[in-house]
């Protein structure tokens, strides 16, 4: 081994762990600010701020496959030192109502996301060495519970002081170069191979990518409308905290369950568990589109999260085990591809509320209760899949 990185590993999936938890709590702060926080800033409706909010994450989502195929075949590691920095440009949108201003912001801020997942996750992988599968969770579970507290942060930051200082958030991100500097890990070479797995694969790549998408479109229908729904619903309450609250309990079970699920699905399959977390959530869903008091909106985020919020490490799994393409591609689709139709449905989603009164909470629900069909759909093609992957080891 050469390198500080590789001589002290476990130091360095530290960082790598941290890291990624900073990068996608700035990701989480746009989470609770739709509306009334950036309609009200940048004077506009909340079509507009779906398509800004959406398109960033869009883009994020396009840029972790395209980042795949342009970067150089054994990485570029230089990158991890920058973008924690590019990642934080998310906390500079309060410094600016100039609408082509606040893209350009919000454009740097997803290359520093995008850019981040493809770049850390191979080299956790790496660093890991036998322990990879470990290594890749905790990575995993990290930026899970980063989006989810960077919801909270944000939802709590704007019902105390709006965007006022919104900046000061950008601070960590330069420790976080420090820190990676220290560890030597914009120095790591090698760290992606060309090992690809066995040619013999259980699972059709269609299939998980159809699993893929279900989970994905299910999820952020949830978290990018339940905040929305909750300050209509309740509109003299402080509604923007308890949505970014309730985005927050789904991070933390999210994470927890990653671990719990990753571990089951070692042992019966990635798919027969997958088949159980849609189902499961499926009355959850509908109890959350029905919450009737603010303090129950973070108790159904709980069960959520520990369902079908925990759900798409297990697709990621899949998605390596199955057969067609190659390996590096079918990373990139099931990624970038089923986030990025998620994140499709939701600027979609911001067209049709335009349509209905500005404070009206009905559509809000109907665009929620979208997720119940899908969940079954998705519950339906993961035991098919389980059922044969069971076949297909019996014929072994």
């Amino acid at each position: 081994m050469n390198g500080r990185a590789r001589r002290h590993p476990l130091a360095a999936l530290m960082v790598l762990v941290v890291l990624h938890f900073l990068v996608d709590f700035y990701g989480g702060l746009l989470v609770p600010l739709p509306e009334p926080t950036l309609t009200s800033h940048l004077n506009t409706n909340i079509g507009v701020i779906a398509l800004l909010i959406g398109g960033w994450a869009l883009l994020v989502n396009l840029i972790q496959p395209f980042s795949g195929w342009i970067l150089p075949r054994r990485g570029l590691p230089i990158l991890l030192l920058l973008t924690p920095f590019a990642a934080a440009f998310t906390t500079l949108i309060g410094l600016t109502q100039s609408f082509p201003m606040v893209i350009a912001i919000l454009f740097i801020a997803a290359a520093g996301v995008g850019i981040l997942h493809p770049e850390a996750a191979l080299a956790v992988q790496s660093l890991g060495g036998r322990h990879a599968g470990a290594a890749v969770g905790l990575f995993m579970a990290a930026g899970y519970f980063g989006f989810a507290s960077g919801s909270m942060a944000s939802g709590i930051w704007v019902e105390m002081w709006g965007l006022h200082r919104f900046w000061l958030l950008f601070l960590p991100a330069l420790l976080m170069m420090v820190a990676v500097a220290l560890s030597g890990l914009h120095r790591l070479e090698g760290h992606i191979t060309a090992e690809e797995a066995p040619a013999e694969r259980p699972v059709g790549f269609p299939a998980v990518f159809g699993i893929g998408i279900g989970v994905a479109v299910t999820m952020c229908l949830l978290v990018r409308f339940i905040t929305i729904l909750l300050v209509r619903g309740f509109p003299d309450a402080p509604a923007q905290g308890w949505g970014g609250a309730t985005v927050f309990a789904t991070g933390i079970t999210g994470a927890i369950g990653a671990f719990a699920w990753g571990y089951l699905a070692d042992r019966i399959g990635a798919a027969r568990v997958l088949t159980w977390l849609n189902a499961a959530a499926i009355p959850l869903v509908w109890q959350l589109t029905r919450v009737e008091k603010l303090q129950w909106a973070p108790v159904w985020g709980l069960g959520i999260g520990l369902t079908i919020g925990s759900a798409f490490p297990l697709v990621v799994v899949l998605a390596r085990q199955a057969r067609g393409c190659s390996q590096r591609l079918r990373m990139g689709l099931v990624i970038g591809g089923s986030w990025g139709l998620g994140e499709t449905m939701f600027i979609l989603g911001g067209y049709y509320l335009n349509r209905f009164p500005v404070n009206d909470p009905q559509p809000v629900v109907r665009i929620l209760r979208l997720c119940l069909p899908l969940l079954l759909a998705t519950t339906l093609l993961a035991w098919h899949t389980a059922k044969k992957a069971g076949k297909t080891k019996l014929a072994h």
